[in-house]
């Protein structure tokens, strides 16, 4: 490094100082803060631990507030649709339609957890460990914030804690039914209803671990699947099952199916974005998953691990929740 580096990096560090008495900015324009995104080592790290956050898209924010036009009729010339044939006369013009969307609004919420490291630890772990305690301690956290927005996408609301965005069961409104154990036609049936009201495409099944159990015992009953498996010596075997996709009896394309273990007493039937590819379901990130060092008075070292995100349910009509299922 260059002496007119070094020069950089120290005038930028002065230009940054925190005041002893409050640990505040001096003046506040300025800031220490410079976070790391970890959304490139979430995606390696943890495909399973968050299937349901894995899966739903994600684009940035702006502003306060999230806002989108929730899409709530059908596309097609049907009746319940547009209500309007797509033909039109040599010379003529075609017909004008206008979608029905109401437009939604809801504020970015703040997800995070601190990693605090007290002067002891960092007394006791000189000489080049501190930094992998710290790096440790820190994924340990992410985790932490990781597994609590899994857990909100499905539970949150908003009306109940003001500092939750709405999840599944507080988003769906349009679509429900219930069941105390799925079966692959019950979900077809579901599935049909998604179906007619436009949906091309109905893509996962959110579902407890019970429920998939009940799932793949169904089909044991029929006896079309085979649950053990002999190794070639004859002397042991693999046995037993896991439902990991069913068949949609509307269209024929294949629903994955997650087992979560938030899922609770919901089940949810996901359609993530139609045939052209405009998501159905979305997170607007104003913040993406981000660490960064936080000014301490307590002769320690700190980070918070944060993000700033919403869940925009965007074509609502074509979500489906199942409730009152067995979790046990």
């Amino acid at each position: 490094m260059d002496f007119d580096q070094i020069q950089k990096e120290i005038n930028d560090a002065v230009q940054k100082a925190v005041t002893g008495a409050t640990y505040t900015m001096d003046p506040p324009s300025r800031s220490i803060y410079a976070p790391e995104n970890l959304d490139p080592v979430v995606k390696i790290l943890v495909p399973t631990a968050t299937p349901v956050r894995k899966l739903i898209p994600r684009s940035p924010g702006l502003g306060q507030a999230a806002g989108w036009n929730k899409i709530t009729s059908r596309l097609d010339p049907a009746a319940g649709g547009t209500g309007s044939g797509v033909g039109f006369a040599d010379a003529g013009t075609p017909n004008q339609t206008t979608q029905t969307t109401v437009f939604t609004s809801a504020a970015y919420k703040n997800l995070g957890r601190d990693v605090e490291i007290g002067r002891q630890a960092i007394a006791a772990n000189r000489g080049g460990r501190l930094e992998d305690m710290r790096a440790s301690q820190e994924m340990i956290k992410t985790f932490e914030v990781l597994l609590g927005e899994e857990n909100m996408l499905m539970n949150g609301d908003a009306t109940a804690n003001a500092l939750e965005f709405n999840g599944f069961a507080a988003s769906f409104t349009t679509n429900s039914g219930t069941a105390a154990l799925l079966s692959a036609s019950g979900v077809a049936t579901y599935a049909q209803t998604l179906f007619d009201a436009g949906a091309e495409m109905v893509s996962h099944l959110i579902l407890n671990s019970r429920q998939n159990r009940a799932l793949s015992d169904q089909l044991e009953g029929t006896g079309s699947v085979q649950r053990i498996v002999v190794n070639g010596d004859g002397a042991s075997m693999v046995g037993g099952a896991h439902m990991k996709s069913i068949v949609d009896g509307n269209t024929g394309n294949l629903i994955d199916v997650i087992s979560s273990r938030y899922a609770g007493s919901w089940a949810y039937l996901l359609t993530l974005k139609s045939p052209a590819g405009q998501p159905w379901l979305e997170m607007e990130d104003l913040e993406p998953l981000s660490i960064y060092d936080v000014p301490t008075s307590n002769h320690s070292l700190e980070s918070r691990v944060f993000e700033t995100t919403v869940l925009k349910v965007i074509g609502e009509v074509y979500q489906y929740k199942i409730g009152g299922l067995a979790t046990s």
